[in-house]
């Protein structure tokens, strides 16, 4: 797997903060959690090619693209793979290990050269220990994407 590690810098957090103000999940969260959350996250570039996760397999990690795209896939039954969606700048993924506490439910794989924000589980999961409404949020749109893939 190609990645390099890329240090978060100064306008990364300004991109950060606009980025996360558009969504719903993030936009309840006051300026000081965001950033607190950015504190934590490390950048990560991936080459074009990259299977970030694959489906099935457990995780702890929470993805926000900042650069370039990724497509999210479903398998179905053995070999047929189902494209679903195409995530951008501001888009995130990954969330059903820490919301639902369940295995991967995709697979994603960039399709550009992409650089993603990675949050661990315990920083994911604080934060969601203490704003129920963040949880909440969360919770929906793991429920939403979960039922757009079984329906694809």
């Amino acid at each position: 797997m190609n990645i390099n590690t890329k240090v978060v810098e100064k306008e990364d957090l300004h991109w950060f903060l606009a980025q996360m103000k558009k969504v719903n999940a993030f936009s309840i969260l006051p300026n000081q959690d965001l950033m607190h959350l950015v504190s934590k996250m490390r950048g990560f570039e991936f080459k074009a090619g990259t299977t970030i996760v694959n489906q099935g397999e457990s995780g702890n990690l929470f993805f926000i693209v900042q650069k370039g795209e990724v497509e999210v896939s479903v398998r179905k039954f053995f070999f047929r793979k189902k494209k679903v969606a195409i995530l951008k700048s501001g888009d995130f993924f990954g969330e059903s290990v820490l919301v639902g506490n369940s295995r991967r439910i995709a697979t994603v794989t960039t399709k550009t050269d992409a650089t993603c924000f990675v949050l661990l589980k315990p920083t994911f999961r604080a934060m969601m220990d203490q704003n129920p409404l963040f949880t909440e949020n969360m919770k929906a749109v793991f429920l939403k994407r979960k039922k757009q893939l079984k329906n694809a």
